[in-house]
């Protein structure tokens, strides 16, 4: 999902060392997981409701296309019969 890489990772690290007391890390690395727990989770979620919606708008032209074939033959038989 997110690409970063190990350079960036190791600048984050460092940062994060030098910035931050030893005793608030546990605290904000508890943070950032459920941080990045909520993200992914509202990432997926919205995938699968644009998907869902994606299906629904496919059947819904499959469903127009398949009664425009329909009244296409209806009206093919009735020039026929006349």
């Amino acid at each position: 999902m997110f690409n970063i890489g190990i350079i960036e990772l190791i600048i984050v690290v460092f940062f994060i060392v030098l910035f931050v007391r030893p005793e608030e890390i546990p605290k904000i690395s508890k943070n950032l997981g459920l941080f990045y727990r909520k993200i992914t989770r509202y990432y997926y979620n919205l995938k699968f409701e644009l998907d869902e919606v994606n299906e629904i708008e496919h059947l819904k032209n499959i469903d127009i296309k398949s009664s425009l074939e329909k009244k296409k033959l209806n009206i093919k038989k009735k020039n026929k019969k006349n």
